[in-house]
C-alpha cells in the first residue's frame, strides 16, 4: 500500500517524462517553424514575435486505421504556430507529429483558380466567373480553427476588411490525413457576402 503522502512525488516522477516530451516537441516544432515558416513569418526567440494565446497550440488525435480494424489505434499530434497578423487576418502554420514519421510540416490541398471581371476591373467590374484551374497546396491557413469534436480545420481568408470578398476551406481528418472537403470563394467585391462553392466532397 502506498501512503497518501507518497502520491505527490510518485505522480511527479510518472508525469515528468510526459511533460518533458511535450516540452521537447514544442521546442522542436518552433525550431522547425523557424526554418520552414519562411521569411514572411515573424521570428521566434525570447521576447521576439507574437506572444498571445494563439502563439502555439497542439491537439492529440487518436484514430483506428481503416485498413485493419484489429490494428492498434494510432496517434497524431496536430500543431498550430502563429505566423503573422494584419488588420483583419491572422495566419498560422501547421505541423504534425507521428511516431513513425516524426515532426513534419502539414500541407493542405486547395484549389487554384482564375477570376474574370468585366472590363478587367477587379474592384469595380462585375464578376463574370470563377474557374478552378487545378489543385495546389499550402502550409499556412488564414483565420483558421481546429474543432476537436468534428476533427475539422476551417479557414476564412478576408480579401479586404469589409469581408465582401473572401475564400474559405474545410479540411476533414480521415484515416490519418487531412483531406480538403469543401472550398468556397466570394470574389465579387460587391459589398455583400455571397460565396460560391467551387469544391464540395461533403456527401461523398
Amino acid at each position: 500500500m502506498i501512503r497518501p503522502l507518497l502520491w505527490l512525488p510518485l505522480t511527479a516522477v510518472l508525469l515528468a517524462p510526459v511533460l518533458a516530451q511535450e516540452t521537447s516537441l514544442e521546442k522542436r516544432a518552433l525550431k522547425l517553424h523557424a526554418l520552414a515558416g519562411g521569411d514572411w513569418c515573424e521570428p521566434w526567440g525570447d521576447g521576439i514575435g507574437y506572444s498571445g494565446e494563439d502563439r502555439f497550440a497542439s491537439w492529440t488525435i487518436t484514430y483506428q486505421p481503416s485498413w485493419n480494424p484489429d490494428a492498434e489505434e494510432e496517434t497524431v499530434t496536430l500543431i498550430r504556430i502563429f505566423c503573422f497578423a494584419g488588420a483583419y487576418n491572422m495566419v498560422h502554420a501547421y505541423y504534425w507529429h507521428r511516431e513513425y514519421d516524426g515532426l513534419q510540416p502539414l500541407a493542405f490541398a486547395q484549389p487554384a483558380y482564375r477570376t474574370e471581371y468585366e472590363n478587367d476591373d477587379v474592384l469595380e467590374g462585375r464578376l463574370l466567373g470563377v474557374t478552378v484551374t487545378g489543385m495546389g497546396a499550402t502550409t499556412t491557413l488564414v483565420n483558421s480553427e481546429f474543432d476537436p469534436e468534428t476533427q475539422t480545420i476551417t479557414s476564412h481568408s478576408l480579401w479586404r476588411g469589409i469581408g465582401d470578398a473572401s475564400s474559405s476551406g474545410t479540411w476533414q481528418f480521415r484515416d490519418g490525413e487531412f483531406a480538403l472537403e469543401h472550398f468556397e470563394i466570394d470574389a465579387s467585391y460587391d459589398g455583400e457576402g455571397n460565396p460560391e462553392t467551387v469544391l464540395d466532397y461533403r456527401n461523398q
